[in-house]
């Protein structure tokens, strides 16, 4: 189109015309060998503008160094290369795609070249590659580096290609690499230009390529300066990679911006043309793995139409677009730059099938780029270091040695567990039965940690729900193995990691304590008189303790400090559990702590007694709620007898004599610590529901939050911790939601200077309140857990009223979202009535009603939309609001939230996916 070398050669010769009477830069060429810089840059721009390869001269940048050429002066060269196009009668589109070839060349001329030959990186005589450590470790950074190309959305599209591929480009990715450090070249570079030339490749792309190779190169601690060096020697190839989407993209932007879309409306077949553009591409992306689920359900058509008129609009249409916003469409989407370009593929696709030529498919990716910026509204930072490091790490199986590691871990863990008196009792066992608990322990942790899966999980639950284990107790196991890693010298990352994937394992282990304690705990607030009478008053209580004695004094673990004096004691006692069972207060013997003081009595006697007690209480012919009752008045005995405090504040938070008050830097420090780790309470989307309130709410929680920690960290006690438990009795607060105030609470107190000891310390303290925030929680979902598995789901839907009463609560559960700004923008638009039946179909079914729900997975439907965990909780509160609305009890609220609860994980799973 330039008309070969013979035209470039008369172009030249004309720019050199008027370049000899413009005054603006013809100083520059007065005393120089005029021919010679003619003739250099033909032959430069013979192969610039795709001629032949036959450039032999320096590299631009080295002959324009110390020039002092500015941006004016290139802009005054690039308009006579204008002038004399125009001149010679080439056509617009073609002086514009000469122009937009040359842009590139500004850098080199200013001396501000992005890319620099690898000769100028010499340091002490070694090359880039010989600082790299050679091929096999620039290698390794390509590996590296495509790993965290797959996982950035920015240009996950460009790398995501058949495995059959993907070696080949590594391969030659590398080749290059090697060549451009000042290795022996074995790629030929002059291809790339080829190559790249119809990818819409842009300087974002190849700019976010750079990134990921930076980083592969960190993780492979490469220093900072062969780095630098490496990715100014990579920008070389920048114009050879983006050039032709560069050049196509901007001819096609300044055909739109000058002719309009009137004429590309036309050439892609008007209203008939479009709608088969539109049939096509949904029949395209309806085959395309990577985006497919965006367009598949029985909302296709509804959107469909809605999208088809957007483009026609978009491509020229001469009608209106009546939709809604397309940041409001997409802003309840979860869009990455992966999926719009892979739409941006499909467009393409479906256009060159209904017969666009290759200019028109140009105009039209220009026109849809336009759209990026509204459709990727939830677009977030890509954490570079992030992905790559999650791409290369091992598992904390892997890390802490494997099955032999975990093997050891759990073998020291338990025998320490057996010199430990706060769990010593939950761990002697006989030989066999130790071997067997051992064996299952590492399979079950094995799994957890990453390795092969050969444990049931669903077995925890009903094989701990009879024993009395705590949150005390999980604590101390949690604290054993924290102590055992840390001596067998594992890393403090993986520490953290190990005790973080066991959390979740408390409430399987603990639930059934949990409610067991709470349901005798509201009998025992009924009045212990009538545990009392139940338990036969003090002629049954005296029964009680011949049983008890019977038991105990045969028991080798508190046999010895019963016998030296076992009538005077027995007498004692019995005085003493008439009393605090209920019945006359006749006890005038010494204090409990006085008593005990000097017997060396520890957690592991204390449990061998009350495990004794529950042995008496069922030979003497006790129900197992009565039993329950009994054992719950008993356990504050417990602080009595080992002369600890009942209250929150503990010995164990003095460090040097310092309280932890003082080793957090005081009452202002603690406070804006509270303040910190409050503001990122409103901000984390898993806790933000119970955090997100009024100004004055808020103002009142933050300063609840303070005086109960300066209190129980050595301060003046300024909150009543027994107003813990009722406040958060109906909330559904979990242990999932209490894990992630205590990190937020670790991290606020690290930004705030706090010692890693002391912060330590604070989580014990924090965590002896885990039990009064989380118990109702837990004892009202798993009594309503129980109640529906008696009853079977029938019976609940009848509870409800029957098929009419639960179309009354979602119609008025829809009345609700539609006015809820937290999360209506996912109940509207045209797809709202579809949604609607389907969503009904699906809660009727799963409350045990006649519906048969035909529709997508819940993880399907929900996997494009960018839901957290605040949203499904905002909806889970509507839903409890509707149901009261219409009548339910607070049971039947439960039983429900019961139900749909477990659904989180399905309706989240991308959510949690992404952001493991």
């Amino acid at each position: 189109r330039m008309g070969g070398e013979e035209g470039i050669a008369q172009f030249m010769d004309r720019v050199y015309d008027l370049i000899q009477v413009d005054n603006r830069i013809k100083s520059w060429f007065s005393g120089k060998n005029y021919q010679a810089i003619k003739e250099g840059q033909r032959v430069y721009l013979t192969e610039l503008l795709g001629g032949p390869k036959i450039y032999k001269g320096k590299d631009l940048v080295e002959i324009h160094k110390g020039m002092g050429l500015s941006d004016y002066e290139f802009d005054c060269f690039l308009a006579n290369c204008e002038k004399a196009m125009s001149g010679l009668g080439v056509e617009d589109e073609t002086i514009d795609e000469a122009i937009v070839s040359m842009e590139p060349v500004r850098n080199a001329l200013m001396d501000r070249a992005q890319g620099l030959a690898a000769h100028a990186k010499m340091v002490d005589g070694q090359s880039i590659l010989d600082r790299f450590g050679g091929e096999m470790n620039v290698e390794s950074v390509v590996e590296m580096m495509y790993s965290g190309c797959l996982g950035d959305p920015r240009v996950r599209f460009y790398f995501e290609v058949n495995k059959d591929k993907i070696q080949g480009i590594k391969h030659k990715m590398t080749q290059l690499m090697v060549g451009a450090f000042g290795g022996p070249v074995t790629y030929d570079d002059s291809k790339m230009r080829q190559i790249h030339y119809n990818m819409n490749i842009t300087d974002y792309h190849f700019d976010a390529v750079l990134e990921n190779f930076w980083c592969a190169s960190e993780l492979m601690e490469m220093s900072n300066p062969v780095i630098t060096d490496a990715v100014d020697v990579l920008g070389k190839v920048r114009q050879m990679v983006t050039a032709g989407c560069t050049v196509r993209l901007e001819i096609a932007r300044k055909k739109s911006e000058s002719q309009g879309t009137d004429g590309l409306y036309e050439c892609l077949g008007a209203a008939t043309g479009l709608q088969t553009f539109i049939d096509k591409l949904y029949e395209t992306m309806a085959k395309d793995e990577m985006i497919k689920h965006y367009f598949t359900g029985s909302k296709m058509e509804a959107i469909k139409k809605s999208q088809g008129s957007y483009l026609a609009v978009m491509f020229g249409a001469p009608i209106q677009y009546e939709g809604r916003p397309l940041d409001r469409i997409h802003s309840v989407m979860s869009i990455s730059d992966f999926e719009f370009d892979s739409f941006l593929s499909c467009c393409g696709t479906a256009l060159r099938a209904v017969g666009a030529d290759s200019q028109n498919v140009d105009e039209c990716v220009v026109l849809l780029e336009t759209a990026r910026r509204d459709v990727l509204i939830n677009r977030r930072p890509h954490d570079v270091k992030k992905t790559q490091e999650a791409a290369s790490a091992k598992s904390v199986y892997e890390r802490l040695g494997g099955e032999m590691g975990v093997t050891n871990m759990v073998e020291t863990m338990y025998n320490q567990a057996l010199e430990d008196s706060r769990i010593r009792s939950f761990f002697e066992k006989n030989k066999a039965k130790v071997t067997t608990i051992k064996k299952k322990m590492t399979q079950y942790i094995g799994g957890v940690f990453g390795g092969p899966v050969t444990y049931d999980a669903n077995d925890l639950r009903p094989m701990h729900y009879g024993m009395n284990i705590s949150d005390y107790h999980f604590d101390a196991i949690l604290d054993i193995i924290r102590g055992v890693l840390k001596e067998s010298g594992s890393k403090p990352k993986d520490i953290t990691d190990a005790l973080l994937l066991l959390q979740p394992v408390r409430a399987d282990v603990t639930t059934g304590f949990t409610v067991r304690q709470e349901m005798a705990r509201k009998n025992v607030e009924k009045g212990k008189d009538q545990m009392f009478k139940r338990l036969g008053g003090s002629e049954g209580i005296t029964a009680l303790m011949d049983q008890l004695f019977n038991i105990a004094t045969t028991d080798v673990r508190i046999k010895d400090f019963l016998l030296k004096d076992k009538d005077r004691i027995k007498a004692g006692m019995t005085v003493y559990f008439v009393e605090i069972l209920g019945g006359p207060k006749a006890y005038k013997g010494k204090e409990l702590g006085e008593i005990h003081k000097t017997l060396g009595v520890n957690d592991y006697h204390f449990d061998a007694f009350m495990g004794d007690f529950g042995r008496a209480l069922l030979g003497t012919g006790h129900q197992d709620a009565l039993i329950d009752e009994v054992m719950v008045s008993l356990e504050p005995v417990r602080c009595d007898v080992l002369g600890r405090s009942r209250d929150i504040s503990d010995v164990s938070v003095m460090k040097d004599g310092k309280p932890l008050i003082e080793r957090y830097g005081g009452d202002m420090n603690l406070e804006t610590v509270v303040e910190s780790m409050y503001d990122k309470l409103v901000e984390d989307p898993r806790v933000r529901y119970h955090f997100e309130k009024a100004k004055a709410k808020q103002r009142q929680i933050r300063r609840k939050m303070y005086q109960y920690l300066s209190g129980a960290f050595g301060g003046p006690v300024q909150y009543d911790v027994k107003q813990m438990r009722p406040a958060h009795y109906n909330m559904n607060i979990t242990d999932y939601h209490f894990d992630v105030v205590s990190e937020l609470f670790q991290r606020a107190s690290k930004e705030n200077g706090v010692e890693a000891e002391a912060m330590m310390d604070a989580a014990v303290v924090v965590a002896k309140v885990r039990a009064d925030v989380t118990t109702g929680c837990v004892v009202r979902m798993e009594l309503a857990k129980k109640k529906n598995a008696q009853d079977g789901m029938d019976q609940l839907f009848q509870r409800l009223g029957g098929l009419d009463g639960v179309m009354a609560m979602i119609d008025r559960l829809y009345e609700c979202v539609e006015r809820d700004k937290r999360i209506n923008m996912f109940f509207e638009g045209a797809k709202l009535q579809t949604l609607k039946r389907q969503q009904t179909d699906y809660i009727i079914a799963t409350l045990g009603g006649p519906a048969d729900y035909r529709g997508r997975s819940i993880e399907d439907s929900h996997a494009v939309i960018e839901i957290t965990d605040y949203h499904f909780d905002c909806y889970m509160q509507n839903a409890g609001r509707a149901m009261r609305d219409v009548g339910a009890e607070q049971d039947a609220v439960d039983e429900v939230t019961v139900v749909l609860e477990p659904l989180r994980k399905q309706v989240l799973a991308r959510h949690y996916k992404e952001n493991k």
